[in-house]
């Protein structure tokens, strides 16, 4: 394991994560020494106990022990090269994390994927702790792992893991490890698809018999990844995650009826409509994956029909701002990829849909078999243009440059339309060419939709 302890830890990345790690190892290490590419995040880091230096020189970085490297950083980063050059070992925030609250009996839930890892981490928690079990939440959902610190022992941590985690990730073992799904994103940090999927798979590298794995097997490259888990020596017990076939010794949903089957019992815990007001088909595999760990944990079924209709979702996906008797206004900022805003769009019917910002590397003709109730569009950002080649042909479309005009554009739409309407802000692309991230864009859209309300 890492020693850290009375060492020099040198620390690349100085944003909530950096923070988080300057906090923890001035507790335990020698001296910190830090860099952030970034000169004002250099410049509003606390002195005192931190010293900054630019570790991108070599006898800087040959005064530090161990590197810790923020989740930000890519990987191909130059002062991560010189430090393998250099044989000094590299960490990340999760396997510090891990070894630090593993010997205290402490258990571990990490949940990632490409999309829903943040709402199926919420719904694990809000079960937990509405069943009076201790769970914390935390990781790339929230509050850092090395700031979460509990005074009760022992404890469930349930962990969203980003791909930016993982990939730096070599000792987590959790008790359960839990994927959504997996589709192409994040491909300009990883290099390439495949280096995506391999930092995904280190979340189940060092799982053991008494370990448990939870796999949505719809997606291709899951199904893929739990064959090759199933064909090792050494393994976690699988629970198979489908909507689409029928599975034995898991949870799954018959209609509209969610069972039981783990261990072959099949019992009968409710109807989805009655389990949860989530919309979307990918909200149904959310809940039944929630479930399996739940029950995993000890939830009772009887518990979980008391508290999952309790949870409301999170802010940015799928929400729903505004409706009246003629239009409702749906806020899926989150939305940062087409497989997400996809699922949007199967959602609603007379949809006037806004999207755009930076696109990432997928194809527009993903979307083809879901437009179907597209009416109009108006496209923001860098990717307006495109958007609008694109589409022309299939619906309405303008672009709009920005989400206040978008937005007055789609309410003069909805006037055009027979019957109730639905604006739904799913971007499909990144946020960062006119905002700082996607809850930003989500606060802007909400505020423009108060207006309206008003």
């Amino acid at each position: 394991m890492y020693n850290y302890k009375n060492k020099n830890i040198g620390i690349i990345g100085l944003g909530v994560t950096g923070r988080s790690a300057i906090n923890f190892f001035s507790n335990y290490s020698r001296k910190i020494i830090g860099w952030d590419d970034s000169k004002t995040i250099r410049s509003n880091i606390v002195k005192g106990n931190i010293e900054i230096l630019d570790l991108n020189i070599v006898k800087n970085l040959k005064l530090i022990d161990l590197l810790f490297i923020s989740p930000g950083i890519k990987p191909n980063h130059k002062i991560i090269k010189l430090a393998k050059i250099n044989n000094i070992n590299i960490v990340g925030d999760i396997d510090i994390f891990w070894q630090k609250e593993e010997k205290n009996k402490n258990r571990f839930i990490f949940v990632t994927g490409s999309n829903g890892k943040s709402t199926v981490t919420s719904l694990i928690h809000h079960l937990l702790i509405s069943a009076k079990i201790n769970s914390i939440i935390g990781g790339n959902i929230g509050v850092p792992v090395l700031s979460l610190n509990s005074k009760k022992k022992p404890n469930i941590y349930v962990i969203e893991a980003s791909s930016f985690q993982l990939n730096s990730a070599k000792k987590i073992k959790p008790n359960i490890s839990v994927l959504t799904n997996i589709s192409p994103d994040h491909i300009d940090w990883h290099g390439n698809y495949k280096n995506y999927i391999n930092a995904k798979e280190n979340l189940f590298i060092n799982q053991d018999e008494g370990d448990l794995a939870i796999i949505n097997i719809d997606s291709e490259e899951c199904f893929k990844l739990y064959k090759r888990i199933n064909k090792r020596l050494i393994k976690p017990k699988i629970i198979k995650i489908s909507l689409n076939k029928k599975l034995r010794n898991t949870i799954y949903v018959d209609g509209e009826k969610v069972y039981d089957n783990i261990n072959n019992k099949n019992i009968f815990i409710g109807k989805i409509r009655d389990l949860s007001s989530l919309l979307g088909k990918h909200n149904i595999e959310n809940i039944v994956i929630a479930i399996a760990a739940a029950i995993h944990e000890g939830v009772t079924h009887e518990q979980i029909k008391k508290f999952l209709p309790s949870f409301k979702g999170l802010s940015h996906r799928l929400e729903l701002i505004y409706k009246d008797s003629n239009i409702e206004f749906i806020n899926d900022s989150k939305s940062t990829n087409l497989v997400s805003s996809k699922v949007a769009l199967k959602c609603f019917k007379n949809i006037i849909w806004i999207a755009g910002g930076i696109r990432k590397k997928d194809e527009l003709s993903y979307l083809n078999d879901s437009i179907s109730s597209v009416k109009a569009a108006y496209f923001i950002g860098e990717s307006a243009g495109e958007f609008v080649r694109y589409f022309r042909n299939s619906f309405y479309c303008e672009n709009a440059m920005d989400i206040k005009c978008a937005l007055i554009e789609a309410i003069n739409y909805s006037k055009k339309l027979k019957g109730h309407s639905t604006i739904l802000f799913s971007p499909a692309c990144a946020s960062y060419d006119q905002f700082k991230n996607y809850e930003e864009r989500g606060k802007i859209f909400v505020e423009e939709v108060n207006k309206y309300k008003n």
